[in-house]
């Protein structure tokens, strides 16, 4: 299959292919961001309200610990939903082994990516908003160009810089999208359920259920929004569909 390039940036296609690629493989999705961001925000959660209660200098080693566990999950979700997303697009169901697979290939690469683009974001920032959020918009497909083109760190960033050249209002128009949608999600999270609640216990359950939850749900959606996003880029400007990102699949 073949395809033709577009003309512009379409907010809506993306929508439909990211929402259409988690509805097709919700079970194998859910699984992966409830286990992989879901279990780490728990067990921060628990540690906060002070279930766990180390003293003295140990009392730093269960933090850290999950700090820890919480960026090398949170990577390894990243690679699985864009493999998975990737492989969806390209008419293959996702594969719970393959997507895990995957991920566990690319975790130092994509690390070094994580810790690259957010270093440069970081310097943005502190200059200024401006150059902050344009170096985030520069930057926002460089997991998707590392996981499924093989590419090396500083390779990925470059070419992530190149696929969002020209396009970057639209996608920063998609993102304020995705973020009014997270708010009013984690405000539904936390009426219906607290309404119901114990007023005692209400902020328990919003920290062990409604956090993780959320948590999990957000990754879901941001992963497979980032790789579709990457999909809109590489078929628009390149004219490609993904079966020219092999290298994901070998």
């Amino acid at each position: 299959m073949t395809y033709a390039p577009a003309e512009r940036f379409e907010i809506s296609r993306v929508l439909s292919r990211t929402f259409g690629v988690i509805a097709r493989n919700f079970p194998v999705f859910a699984g992966l961001a409830l286990i992989l961001s879901g279990l780490p925000s728990l067990s921060l959660q628990v540690y906060q309200l002070g279930v766990l209660t180390p003293t003295g200098l140990g009392a730093i080693a269960p933090f850290g610990l999950t700090w820890i566990i919480s960026i090398l999950s949170s990577t390894l979700l990243q690679a699985a939903l864009i493999h998975g997303t990737v492989s969806d697009l390209n008419g293959r169901p996702a594969s719970l082994g393959d997507c895990l697979q995957t991920a566990i290939r690319n975790l130092l690469p994509l690390i070094g990516v994580g810790l690259a683009t957010s270093v440069a974001m970081l310097f943005g920032f502190l200059f200024f908003i401006v150059p902050g959020l344009f170096l985030a918009l520069s930057l926002c497909v460089s997991a998707p160009a590392q996981v499924v083109e093989g590419r090396g760190v500083f390779e990925a960033i470059g070419r992530s810089s190149d696929l969002t050249r020209n396009h970057r209002g639209a996608i920063l128009l998609l993102f304020m999208l995705f973020a009014v949608s997270f708010v009013i999600l984690r405000g539904l999270l936390e009426i219906v359920p607290l309404s119901l609640a114990v007023a005692s216990i209400a902020d328990d359950i919003r920290k062990l259920v409604v956090t993780p939850v959320f948590e999990a749900l957000s990754a879901l959606v941001g992963a497979a929004g980032i790789a579709s996003i990457y999909f809109e880029l590489r078929t628009i400007k390149e004219g490609v569909g993904v079966e020219a990102l092999a290298r994901a699949f070998d």
